[in-house]
């Protein structure tokens, strides 16, 4: 008994390991792509890893997921945060998140909601979503422990209908995820998380990452920024750096990297050189000079070396 058990729990850690490796919750969701095209929406309960560790990730999907145990250290579009028990977050689509430690124990729950199903929620339901832009820049909430308790309750609700045969998922789907919102917007209310309101200077910060998001395939300049809100490029950058810490040609070159790292990682159907044309370099020479500079490896060995994972 002692070899058995000690054989099972060899294997269980290697299929933990390879969990790792793989980045579990997008391997998850690779594997139950389907899902998440014909519903809109797919959950996943007990991750125990979170995606490309020590790198950034651009999300094109809503992800909201509650921490269950164990902790993360993580970046918000550069800012720091503690993932801890009883914190969720809201990854608002095209937003930046990047994974810098992730504790053994971790332990959390996920949904995934396709960018054309959320806007579906929205016009459906909109008292649900009234409030939704408030996470554009404040995705970590930290929840009681009551209120946790709450939330998990809708999420595994929704777990178990994501894997259920029901004819009316979808209807269900809906109701559930305004519910969860609401939830949140009383949560975040009664703590007054999102009672605050931005500065001028604050709003720039937030409309400039919005900007970034929008633009960064037609500029990587700040001169091109600074001109979206009749500024100067020096004054300009000072308030990107008063209020976040970072340089606004860093809040750029993050965000294009980013970029261009999810796009040589998982869409293998198209050559660097495509790539390079879709992030607005004049050619592929430019790309592979850009993206040296900031990672110390050409795109095509970052490449290879993802592929081989």
């Amino acid at each position: 008994m002692h070899f058995m058990s000690n054989k099972y729990a060899n294997f269980a850690k290697k299929i933990v390991q390879n969990a790792m490796t793989k980045k579990e919750i997008l391997s998850a969701v690779e594997q139950n792509r389907k899902i998440l095209e014909s519903e809109g929406l797919l959950v996943l309960d007990r991750i125990n890893s979170l995606p490309t560790l020590g790198e950034p990730f651009i999300s094109r999907n809503l992800v909201i997921g509650l921490n269950t145990g164990g902790s993360a250290k993580v970046e918000y579009d550069t800012q720091p945060v503690d993932f801890l028990p009883n914190d969720m977050f809201v990854l608002m689509p095209k937003h930046t998140v990047n994974i810098l430690q992730v504790s053994d124990d971790l332990n959390v729950i996920v949904i995934v909601v396709s960018p054309e199903k959320f806007d579906r929620m929205k016009h459906d339901y909109p008292d649900g979503y009234h409030e939704n832009l408030h996470y554009h820049w404040q995705a970590h909430i930290h929840l009681t422990e009551s209120q946790a308790e709450n939330i998990y309750a809708v999420m595994h609700v929704l777990h178990s209908v994501c894997w259920s045969e029901s004819k009316r998922k979808i209807r269900i789907y809906h109701h559930l995820m305004e519910s969860l919102f609401v939830l949140l917007q009383d949560y975040c209310q009664a703590d007054g998380l999102n009672t605050h309101r931005p500065s001028p200077h604050e709003m720039i910060l937030a409309h400039f990452v919005d900007a970034v998001m929008e633009h960064y395939a037609e500029s990587r300049e700040v001169r091109f920024y600074a001109n979206l809100f009749c500024l100067s490029p020096k004054h300009f950058s000072a308030i990107i750096k008063q209020q976040s810490g970072k340089n606004a040609s860093d809040w750029i070159s993050n965000y294009v990297i980013a970029q261009s790292k999810n796009m040589l990682r998982y869409q293998h159907q198209l050559s660097i050189q495509q790539i390079s044309l879709r992030l607005g370099f004049p050619d592929q020479a430019a790309f592979a000079r850009y993206f040296k500079t900031y990672t110390g490896m050409s795109a095509r060995e970052f490449r290879d070396k993802r592929l081989l994972l």
